[in-house]
Parts: C-alpha cells; structure tokens; sequence
C-alpha cells in the first residue's frame, strides 16, 4: 500500500463512499433548497454549477483534506515560483508567464523571463498587424490572404481549437488553416485551395524534430518553389516558432522570421506563447491578449481562492472522487456550442499526456488509479450518440456540461432550444426514469442519480475562452499533485516513434525483419506488395 493510499485523508474517503451507497439527488435536492447555491462557484467569468455530484459537504470537507495530505498549496506556489516542478526534465512549467497581464503578477526573480516574454509579444504583434494592414507581403508583391499554420500535438490542438471556436472574431482578408497529420490528404486538401503568392506559412514545432511537422513543412516547401520557382520565396514565405531557433534557421527560415519560446513551455500549454501567432494574426493581436487576459484572471484565482472556492481544485477533487472512490474510468465533456466541437480533443491531450502516467514522481509504480479516458463531441449532436450509453449502460460515467447562454448568430430560438437541451441532459442523468414512471418498461429503464458538472459562461469570448483553458489546465496539475505524478512529462509518446523509425526503414529498403513479431511481419509484406 503506499502512502497515498495508506493516508488517513485517503481511508477517510473510502469510509464516505461506503456511507453514500443509496445516495439519491433527488431526495438531496428535495432536503436542502439550497443545494445548487452551496455547491456553485463563480470566478473569471464562470459559473461551475456542480450540485449534481454524489457529495454532500461531508464528501468536499473529506475531499479537501486530501489536498493538506498532498500539500498542494506548497505544489502551486512551487509551480508559480518557477521551481522545476518537471522533476524528471529538470524544468520548470511556467506558461502562466506567457499570459500575466504586468509584471507586478510575476515574483521578482522570473523578471527576467517575464519580459523575454514581453519582448517576443511585442514581435508577435509588430508582425500581426503587418500581415493584417497589407505592409508585410508576399514574395511577388502581393498581401497575405492565408496562413498555413503547420504544427502536431499541443503545436496544433490549442490553436487549431481556438481558432474555429472564436469565429465571430477572425479578421477580415486573412484565413488560418491548420496541417497536423502526416497523412498526406491533410496538407493537400490545405493546399489544393491557396494560391501560393498570397501564403504565408508557420511552422510550428518546439524541438522543431517532429517527424509529421517536418515533413509536412518539406511539402509545402516543395508546392512553393513550384508555384512561384524561385528559392529566395522561401524566406519571404516561411516563419518559424520553436525553442530551437538555431534549427529554424538551419532549415532556411530567416532569423528575423523565427519566434522563440522558451523549453519550460510544454508542448500542451504552448498555445500561449509564440505558438499563438498564427492566432495573434487570424484573431488580431487585441483578441489573442485578451485570451491572454481571461487565462491569467484564472491563474490568480487559482493562486489566490480558499479551495474550498477554488474552481480548478473542486473540478479536479470530484474527478479523483470518482476516478479513485468509485472506480469510474472514464470522463465526458460535452459543450453545448458548436464552435468549441474541438474542445474535447484538446482536453484530451492537456490531461491525457499530463496524468496518463503509472509512475510516481519519485520513480514508483503506482497502485492505484490515475487519469481516466476523457472523450466527448458537441451537443447536441452527441445526444443522438453516445448519450444512450451514459443514460441506460451499466455503469455511470461523470459528465462536464459547458453552456454558453448567448450566441452572436442572433438566432434566439436556435439558442433557447440548445440550452434546453444542456440542462435536459443533466437534469435526464439525475432523475432517470423507474418503476414509478406511468409508462415504465425495462428497456425504457433508466438509473438516474448520475453525476454531472455544468459550467456555464454567458458568451464565448476570447476572455472567456482563456478562462476556461486555464481552468483546465490547473485542474489537471491538482490531479497530478495528488496523484503524485509528473503532469509535464510525456516519455509515453516516445517508444512509438523509435519503433517507427525501423518500420520506415524496413519499407524504403524493402527489406524484411525476422525479429519482428508475425503480426507486424505479416502487415508489413502486405505493404511492401502494395507500395
């Protein structure tokens, strides 16, 4: 047994969830009228509505005394003081930097740092609105109507993400498109629709070594001189964001076209560094820093809120709740807003990568549960989905709900129908449908007393938007604190890709490997005969 789970905080909560068998919301809510009020919270522009959880004060007051076991007031101050909180890299995560409004949110000794970061915004935006007013063009004169922002992984989800969900603020004369996977249909399909004297491409890679996003670069490199026959297009065309500046410009991108960030910025919290600039043009620099503005309210209040208050703590507490108390493994987000359908492939990597992890901090194996599989889609479109499943399979699964109570469409009945439905699920999920129903029959059977979390913003903004994004992200490092794991390591994505490396070889060479197993073998000839 460890000490995690050997801890009183921890026994206490095995103790609470015993004491809850037969717990009912409905009856909770019929015996305090109060309940949505005491189990709400409010901060930089949310609500997080989460009465509909099998708690009770008791299960948050157990709860919070995990986080005195855990000591993780000392694990925040750590992360904001710059300390290296990547214990297994040796590197601090301190992407709220990249976000802090003024230097009075920084402690004296990463003053330096923060105005590096001040510094390459100040590029960031010199170089926006260049594209933007037509003063930065392209090789044969004319202005950039289409960025190609070129990245994989945390160099794409975020911005890609950001980017469609803030429709309502992309500038006029510019498109931003986003070329992620290797399969080449991606890129195509990208290209096939540009015209190549009016792009400008970014290349977006921290190590700038990823595989996908290199050889994604080398095609459009390829489509250019094609189109426009001339090398010298290539420094006009290509910009560069990467903590590796030297290899940028190794690969030909001029150096005044290169954008660095620092290697504390992990590749899932990137979105806020230079990584954005493909946002700072295609949302304009006052939107982009404004996104800014919206993750740092957060930071503060996460830095600053008793937990009991505390938005990211709360979320991340009724996660280990069920994750570690009732087994649950997995989790579901759904926002109610068309525009954030990307959102759960986002958060998939922010807490996947972070917590998807059997090791402790100090290099022991872990003998107990840590993040569960987060998926999730859109609603509606998910109710005629995957809801069947969280409605009547056999056992539960914790939803995030995220409403967004006004739309800029101005279609209000469009609107009332949407957020009808948000509050029909969860509402669906808590009271069920039994033997008490008229029309009750086993296969209309529903448990109910299913948990959920409503989160609610009143628009989506660039603001609230931020929020939300850092929202999540404190919540995954409270996880991490907890479980005791390295939220800002990722050595599960890299024994693929060695193996990779060998298979590729393989296939180029049309050679065959006996030390392969038969599966892989016999996969591989099929190719070979196809290639």
């Amino acid at each position: 047994m460890s000490e995690l789970t050997a801890s009183a905080a921890w026994q206490a909560l095995l103790d609470e969830r015993q004491q809850l068998d037969g717990f009912s919301l409905t009856d909770a809510f019929a015996d305090n009228r109060n309940r949505a009020t005491q189990f709400s919270v409010e901060a930089a522009g949310l609500l997080l509505d989460y009465s509909k959880h099998l708690i009770r004060k008791a299960t948050i007051d157990k709860l919070l005394a995990l986080t005195e076991f855990s000591q993780l007031r000392q694990a925040i101050d750590a992360l904001l003081a710059g300390e290296l909180v990547n214990n297994t890299e040796q590197r601090a995560a301190l992407h709220y930097l990249l976000r802090a409004q003024s230097a009075d949110a920084v402690p004296t000794e990463l003053q330096p740092l923060y105005a590096e970061v001040t510094e390459v915004k100040a590029r960031m935006r010199a170089t926006a609105e260049k594209v933007l007013n037509g003063q930065l063009r392209g090789y044969t004169g004319k202005p950039f109507t289409d960025i190609v922002h070129i990245g994989i992984g945390g160099s794409d989800l975020g911005p890609a993400m950001v980017y469609q969900a803030l429709t309502p603020y992309h500038q006029a004369g510019i498109r931003c498109h986003f070329v992620a996977n290797i399969c080449a249909n991606d890129i195509t399909e990208v290209l096939s629709d540009l015209t190549a004297d009016t792009t400008l491409f970014i290349l977006a890679s921290k190590s700038f070594t990823t595989l996908e996003t290199l050889q994604n670069a080398k095609t459009a490199r390829a489509w250019l001189l094609h189109k426009l026959l001339d090398e010298e297009a290539i420094g006009t065309h290509f910009y560069a964001v990467s903590s590796k500046p030297e290899l940028a410009k190794a690969w030909g991108i001029k150096v005044e076209n290169v954008f660095p960030f620092r290697d504390w910025v992990g590749g899932r919290y990137s979105v806020w560094s230079a990584i954005g600039l493909s946002l700072c043009i295609g949302l304009g620099y006052d939107n982009f820093n404004a996104f800014l503005s919206g993750a740092a309210a957060m930071d503060q209040h996460f830095a600053e809120a008793d937990f009991s208050e505390n938005l990211p703590v709360i979320m991340a507490l009724l996660g280990i709740w069920y994750t570690n108390f009732w087994q649950r493994q997995a989790h579901v987000v759904v926002p109610y807003d068309h525009r954030l359908r990307r959102l759960p492939a986002y958060m998939q990597q922010l807490e996947m990568e972070s917590n998807g992890k059997s090791a402790t901090r100090d290099n022991r194996p872990i003998d107990y549960d840590t993040c569960p599989d987060l998926w999730g889609e859109a609603g509606s479109n998910s109710q005629h989905s995957f809801f069947q499943q969280l409605h009547q399979g056999t056992e539960f699964t914790p939803v995030d709900f995220l409403a967004v109570l006004k739309s800029p469409h101005g279609l209000q009945e469009h609107q009332d129908w949407l957020f009808a439905n948000c509050l029909a699920q969860s509402r669906a999920l808590m009271l069920g449908q039994t033997e008490a129903d008229p029309a009750f029959s086993q296969h209309k059977f529903m448990p109910g007393n299913r948990p959920s979390t409503t989160l609610v913003m009143s628009e989506l903004t660039p603001a609230s938007l931020g929020a939300v994004m850092a929202l999540y992200e404190h919540k995954t490092y409270t996880q991490s604190v907890i479980w005791q794991v390295n939220a800002f390591d990722q050595w599960g994505v890299e024994l693929g890709k060695k193996i990779s490396k060998e298979l590729h070889a393989a296939i180029v060479g049309n050679t065959a490997h006996d030390d392969f197993d038969g599966s892989t073998q016999q996969l591989l000839q099929r190719y070979q005969q196809q290639r």
